[in-house]
Formats: structure tokens, sequence, C-alpha cells
């Protein structure tokens, strides 16, 4: 009985006594010619996970530092501004347009050389077709006879015509009035003719855009005239001022004042004719000028 009893006190002995240990690393740098220890570095568990956490840390870092600090960045979608973005738009555009340019200078050198070298192939010129191809016919619907007469009817009118051409050349240019606080006073349908200003007295007739004065001349009774020229075909005249600034053949600027109106005391009204023109073609002002 007393054998069992020291058994079992020695067991709850050992019991009391047993602890589980950490598991713990070592890394060490060992010498391949003396195999003696250089360095080593004993950690635990926790202590190696900090040291790859760390690491990662430190690794973040860098790249982090490297995407800010250098033009790397610039790489990254969505990093660009709008105004970067565009800008390299443009040097893209720039240096393709550049890039055939270069091509164009390197075959027209290639052909200069070539002919200084009498080295030009005899061959016949090829012929281009100039004419326009017509427009293909919709199989499923064909034309009647009574719109391809509509049709070649309307191609003779408007063959010769020039005032389909004239919206196209007035796309991008604003005309100035010619007489602030003027009233039209005819036509009053909008027909296409020179059309009737009430003014002020005394007030500035102005250029409805820049130009050179080709023709300016006086009549009696009528007063002064101006035809202006300017760009795109476009031609404007001026009547019935009572004062002239400008010489024939002088540049005037859009809005630049080139006469002054008649002050008539024994007339109740000042007139003033106004007519636009473009490449031979009266145009109605109305539609291009606001009275």
């Amino acid at each position: 009985m007393k054998e069992k009893s020291d058994t079992t006190a020695k067991n709850t002995v050992k019991r009391a006594h047993s602890f589980k240990t950490n598991p713990r690393f070592r890394l060490s740098f060992i010498n391949e010619n003396t195999f003696n220890e250089v360095w080593t570095v004993k950690m635990s568990q926790r202590k190696v996970v900090l040291a790859l956490l760390m690491l990662l840390i430190a690794i973040g870092c860098m790249v982090a530092t490297l995407i800010i600090f250098t033009p790397i960045r610039t790489l990254l979608p969505g990093y660009l501004k709008e105004s970067q973005r565009q800008e390299n738009i443009f040097n893209s555009m720039r240096i393709d347009s550049l890039s055939t340019e270069v091509s164009i200078h390197n075959a027209y050198v290639s052909n200069l050389e070539r002919i200084l070298n009498d080295r030009v192939d005899e061959a016949s010129p090829a012929h281009y077709n100039d004419t326009i191809s017509p427009a293909p016919t919709d199989s499923l619907i064909g034309a009647t006879s009574a719109e391809k007469q509509f049709v070649r009817q309307f191609e003779e009118r408007e063959k010769f015509n020039l005032n389909v051409l004239s919206p196209i050349a007035a796309e991008g240019v604003t005309f100035f009035t010619p007489v602030n606080g003027a009233s039209i006073m005819s036509p009053k349908d909008g027909s296409p003719a020179e059309i009737t200003l009430i003014v002020p007295r005394n007030a500035p007739v102005s250029s409805i855009y820049n130009g050179s004065v080709v023709d300016c001349y006086y009549t009696v009774g009528r007063g002064y005239t101006y035809i202006i020229q300017h760009p795109n075909g476009f031609m404007s005249k001026y009547s019935g001022l009572g004062s002239a600034f400008a010489d024939k053949g002088q540049h005037v600027d859009t809005g630049s004042a080139i006469g002054l109106t008649g002050d008539n005391a024994n007339s109740a009204q000042n007139l003033v004719t106004f007519e636009l023109w473009n490449k031979g073609t009266r145009l109605n002002p109305q539609e291009y000028i606001p009275f």
C-alpha cells in the first residue's frame, strides 16, 4: 500500500513539473572552409512573424516611394490629369504628323536622287478618273420615271447655282452689324436684294468683316459708296454715307468705321442701302447679319 502511494506521488510530481516549450528558430551563417559559425540569430515564432511583417512593410514602402517619386506613376491607369492626357494625345498626333512629313521628305529626296542619277523609269503616266461615281441605287425600291425626271431637272437647275455654296463659305464667319440702332425699311419679305436701313444721324458705318476697300466713290444725291472685298469670296456694298474715312486699297478690320451716315435736315429719315455678295451671287443679308 505504501509503494502504491509513493508511485502516485511521483506521477503527480512529474505532471506538476511537465510544461510545453514554444518552438524556437535559429538562423546561422557558417564558414564552409572552417565550419565555424560566423553569425547566428535566435528567434521565436512570434519574432519570425514580426520580422516577416516588417519585411513586407519595408517592401511596400519601397514600391510606393518608387512609384510616387519616379515617372513610373504615369503608367498607372487613371493617374494622369485631363490636361496631361490631352497633351499626350496632342504630342502623339504631332509625332504621327512628323513621321508623315519625314516619309514625304524621304520620298522627295529619293525621287530627286533618281532624277539626278538618270535612273528614272520610263513608264506611261497613270490616268486618274476625276469623275464622281454615281451613288448606288436601292435594289429594293427602284426609281420611277417621274423621280428620274425630277432629279434631272434639279441637277440642271442647281448646276451653276452658287447660293448653295454661300452658307458653307460663311461657316465660322461672324459678320458685324453695319450700323447700330438701324431698322430695315425694305424689303420686308427677305428677298435677296439690297436692303434699305433707317439709320440715326451721324452714326458710324462699320465694316461687317475684315477685308480691303476695292472701290470708293461719291455720287450726287446718294453720297459716298463703299465696296469691300472680304475673305471666302464675300463682298459688301454700302451706299448713302455722308462722310468717308477709309481710302481705296486700305485694309479694314471687323467693326472698324469706314464713314458716317448723313445729316440731311430736309429729310425726315436718313437711309443707307446695303448689299451682300458671294462669288458673284447676291445674297439675302438678313440670313447672315443680325439687324
